[in-house]
């Protein structure tokens, strides 16, 4: 991943879970793995607490969303990322967060994945796939 964090250069170490709940719908649980970045920052600001950092809109237009977002109506932007995808992935995953916690509650952020994207393999699944699924 290469980011950007309020305007510098950052490494952003986490570990994800993602749990699909739909073909639209799917929860990201974020373990950031040292004290900084705007994991280990939210983190902090809850007292350790489980809370919502951000909600994600995927867009098809990442360049006015973006305008839309920090120049229309003026939001900061916390991070800019992008995301390598699985080996042999054609494209990579582009996300912007904006700050939307003042207004509400948690940080809002923007993504779009390029043509023929695909996400790395996971480290673990769970549950295990039983033996004669395989």
């Amino acid at each position: 991943m290469h980011a950007m964090c309020n305007g510098r250069p950052a490494v952003v170490p986490f570990r994800a879970a993602l749990a699909q709940l739909s073909p639209t719908t799917r929860i990201e649980i974020i373990q950031p793995l040292d004290d900084r970045g705007p994991y280990a920052e939210s983190l902090a600001r809850h007292g350790g607490a489980d809370h919502i950092h951000h909600v994600r809109f995927d867009v098809t237009d990442y360049a006015a969303s973006t305008a839309a977002l920090g120049q229309d109506l003026g939001l900061g932007t916390i991070m800019t990322a992008e995301f390598d995808g699985a080996p042999g992935s054609p494209s990579k995953f582009d996300c912007a967060y904006f700050d939307t916690r003042a207004d509400l509650g948690f940080v809002v952020e923007i993504g779009r994945a390029g043509a023929g994207f695909a996400m790395p393999e996971p480290e673990a699944v769970y549950p295990a796939e039983s033996p004669a699924k395989r």
